[in-house]
C-alpha cells in the first residue's frame, strides 16, 4: 500500500477556517465515515475493502507476563 500525495494539496488559512466550521457542523458518525472515504482514498482502496491485518506480525503480554495471541 503506498499514499498517494498527487491527491492532497496546499490551501490557505481562509480555507481551513471554512473547513473546520464545516465539519463541526457534522455529527461524529458523518465526521468518522469521511475519514474511512478519505483513508481509502489515499490509500487507492476506493470501492474495495481494508486489507485484513496480519495477526501473526502482533502479540501482547498480560500483566503476568503470560504471552497472548
Amino acid at each position: 500500500m503506498k499514499f498517494e500525495r498527487s491527491l492532497f494539496q496546499k490551501g490557505s488559512f481562509k480555507d481551513a477556517d471554512i473547513q473546520i466550521e464545516y465539519w463541526k457542523s457534522k455529527s461524529y458518525s458523518e465526521r468518522l465515515e469521511a475519514a474511512m472515504e478519505m483513508t481509502k482514498l489515499a490509500f487507492g482502496l476506493v470501492g474495495r475493502e481494508f486489507p485484513k491485518m496480519e495477526k501473526k506480525l502482533f502479540s501482547i503480554n498480560s500483566r503476568d507476563g503470560k504471552h497472548i495471541q
